[in-house]
């Protein structure tokens, strides 16, 4: 196994070995000594993180306005991970729960894990509060009250509530948002008949200002957060509506968008007289599982939320950035708090905040917890297209949502998946009841059977204007634009659109060219992360050849019926498949040299390219980061499970899930089978997906292997990029000619 470049990181890790020995060298304390030395190396190891920012908007508490004020100040170390239990999937809501007893008991138990690491401690309801009503007045035929509420210790605490009342006498629905009336929610609420009240507790970039700052000043020993003073200060209107005349106290429901949709969601958890919630696309830290939140998936990253906003979240939650499998808690188990209560979840897919599957896996763990409680239509789920921002035809569907789960009105049950596969789904479409016996190759077996394939053929007319199109998203996702390259089109296989990006340095003759194979981004594919390698790519003189994958981007809604159509085929065999058209298509061009074809692909991307260059022998070398881990040997990491039954690549592996040994293949078979060929392995050192001791021995005895294991997190960091890219351009300056 070749082991020439080292990391860039390489003081850093030796920094963390002599700071493990100092601690290990402390006499009498054995075991503890050991997990300090553990917990004092995953803090280290957060360093190569960017620093948190200073919030413009607020503090984290009393004391502290950053992440390394608070760690400083407190001394907190990370938790062991080692002694903690990984899983890779959501955790359970209902584990240990058999009866209704025994759910209150789990709900206790939820609450006191998501404060600790999330939300921070909320102080107790004030058993003091006022209203003084500042004005009332008539705006049209709808009484506008304005009101100060006034509670806790000396009534120091304030909070401004706004009340839009429609005309007539009957007791109404409340709608209670912190959206101030620059924008329709409230006055959308009195259209359909609610009470609209309005609550000041928000960012305030809104222009209200932000009456919970206030909080932490009047509370100084509980550490709620932002969001979670923004959920508190909703939970003091609530006290307020529930003594009017004019409101039915059993139907309360709140919303926000965005930032607001994620406080709305704490508020609804915890505040049980909240009848109903949308979650309006707050996708991290509301409805996108923070198992979800990294690199790899391609969403706003929990290292990304944490940094820019460090004041929304508990500081422990970024001790989990790396490992969120260890986290005891998800977003799953927040929203499980809301349950027999209505929620309805609702963003947009083709966001790049968002992940498809992280939503997807929500729901379905949501729904199992409604249909424990015995009301399975008060969970409801949509994914829309478009952008981040709602419509008017979004409100009135949160609208006709709290109308259903308040008995005043009929509505269409929102449950809208986009990728929607499941491998008891798979297994039921495809008539599959056990494993399919292996018969000849195993890599075979596992790909699936190919359906003929047909090249997409070069026009010959119309000025030899490419006839293919990638479709709408397109226009909302637009490709990567630098003076240094220039983008051409090409048409790939069975109508799929790739682009080239040719680099603009004044050099002639045919160009070294990397195929881009991108990683798990349901909204954006390839172009997630795309231009700053492209960039550094370019300079270096290899075009990029890049294009979605079936499931992503501009193909996002291809994968969902894929194995009804092709039920023996898989989904990486329809991956690797449209990659060998995009090698015969750069074998073909005129400004690509067709003996130099590189593989280079980041987590989904990286699988994809080794099994391609194991079928295909065109591709010179490849180049895999942060993609693999053995399929038998990698213990807790679910290797098998994220192929059979998360991402749905190889759904017959499934079948080997508890049985991993008697896997027919591992991926020193796919390796041997490229060959001879130049192969890196890009391997960060703390990527919670990948067993780096059981992959190093998987490599050993390949010496045409080369294993990278940079100082970083399962990210594409530059620090992970760089030594791929120097091992590249070392390759292709030795490639014969």
């Amino acid at each position: 196994m070749n082991a020439r470049y080292s990391s860039p990181w390489s003081c850093a890790v030796m920094r963390l070995f002599l700071l493990a020995a100092v601690v290990l060298s402390a006499p009498a304390r054995g075991a503890d000594a050991a997990a300090e030395a553990r917990r004092r190396a995953s803090l280290e190891a957060l360093k190569v993180l960017e620093p948190t920012r200073m919030p413009r908007d607020g503090r984290i508490n009393i004391h502290d306005h950053t992440f390394e004020q608070w760690q400083r100040r407190t001394g907190e170390l990370p938790p062991d991970f080692a002694s903690m239990p990984s899983n890779p999937f959501l955790p359970d809501p209902l584990a240990g729960v058999k009866t209704r007893e025994d759910w209150k008991k789990r709900r206790e138990e939820i609450k006191a894990q998501l404060q600790h690491w999330m939300t921070g401690r909320f102080p107790p309801a004030p058993d003091n509060l006022r209203a003084v009503v500042t004005s009332e007045r008539k705006e049209g035929d709808v009484t506008v009250r304005d009101v100060r509420l006034e509670f806790g210790p000396g009534h120091r605490a304030t909070l401004r509530v706004q009340l839009l009342i429609p005309p007539g006498a009957k007791k109404r629905p409340v709608f209670l948002t912190n959206h101030n009336r620059s924008r329709p929610w409230a006055a959308s609420a009195v259209a359909r008949g609610y009470i609209g009240c309005i609550y000041h507790a928000t960012d305030p970039y809104y222009g209200e200002g932000d009456d919970s700052e206030g909080f932490v000043d009047v509370y100084p020993e509980y550490d709620f957060t932002v969001l979670s003073r923004w959920a508190w200060a909703a939970s003091r209107a609530v006290d307020y509506l529930v003594t009017l005349p004019e409101v039915e106290p059993t139907q309360i429901a709140i919303s926000g968008h965005s930032r607001n949709g994620k406080s709305s969601a704490f508020a609804a958890a915890f505040d049980e007289r909240i009848g109903a919630v949308v979650a309006s696309g707050g996708n991290t830290g509301e409805a996108t599982p923070w198992r979800y939140t990294n690199d790899p998936f391609g969403s706003e990253t929990a290292e990304i939320i944490t940094t820019v906003n460090p004041h929304w979240f508990h500081p422990r939650l970024r001790f989990f950035i790396g490992n969120e499998d260890k986290l005891p808690f998800d977003q799953n188990t927040l929203f499980a708090l809301i349950a027999p209560r209505g929620v309805l979840i609702n963003s947009a897919f083709t966001e790049s905040a968002n992940t498809v599957l992280g939503f997807e896996e929500h729901f379905r763990s949501l729904r199992r917890v409604y249909d424990f409680v015995g009301k399975p239509e008060h969970a409801q789920f949509r994914l829309r297209p478009g952008l981040h921002a709602t419509t008017a035809d979004d409100l009135e569907v949160y609208f006709d949502f709290f109308d259903h789960v308040f008995g005043r009105g009929r509505a269409p049950v929102q449950e809208n998946f986009i990728f929607g596969y499941t491998f008891e789904g798979w297994k039921a479409a495809t008539g599959t009841k056990a494993a399919p016996a292996v018969s000849g190759d195993p890599l075979r077996w596992a790909l699936g059977e190919t359906p003929p394939q047909v090249p997409f053929a070069r026009p010959t007319h119309d000025k030899g204007r490419v006839l293919v199109s990638d479709g709408w998203m397109r226009a909302i996702s637009p490709s990567p634009t630098d003076k240094g390259f220039r983008e051409v089109t090409v048409p790939l296989g069975v109508n799929v659109k790739a682009d080239l990006f040719v680099p603009v340095d004044g050099r002639t003759g045919k160009r070294p060219v990397v195929i881009w194979l991108h990683a798990f981004n349901h909204a954006r594919g390839y172009m997630h992360q795309a231009r700053a390698p492209f960039v550094e790519l370019t300079r270096r003189g290899f075009a990029v050849l890049a294009f979605d994958q079936i499931g992503y981007g501009t193909r996002v809604e291809q994968a969902k019926d894929f194995y009804r159509r092709y039920p023996q085929w898989s989904l990486l065999g329809k991956m690797v498949a449209d990659t060998r058209s995009a090698i015969a298509a750069m074998q073909d061009h005129p400004e690509v040299d067709p003996n130099r074809i590189y593989l280079v692909g980041y987590a989904l991307g990286a699988q994809v390219a080794l099994w391609t260059a194991a079928v295909d022998p065109a591709p010179r070398a490849v180049v895999a980061i942060a993609g693999i881990t053995p399929l038998r040997t990698s213990g807790d990491r679910e290797a098998i499970r994220m192929y059979s039954h998360l991402h749905g690549l190889l759904p017959r592996l499934g079948f080997y899930a508890d049985t991993p040994a008697k896997l027919p293949f591992d991926y020193d078979d796919v390796l041997k089978r490229i060959g001879s060929k130049p192969v890196l392995i890009v391997a960060p050192t703390n990527d919670r997906f990948a067993n780096l001791p059981a992959l190093k021995e998987l490599l050993r005895g390949l010496p045409n292997v080369a294993l990278e294991t940079p100082f970083d997190f399962n990210r594409l960091s530059k620090d992970v990029r760089t030594p791929a890219f120097d091992w590249l351009d070392q390759v292709q300056r030795n490639a014969p000619r």
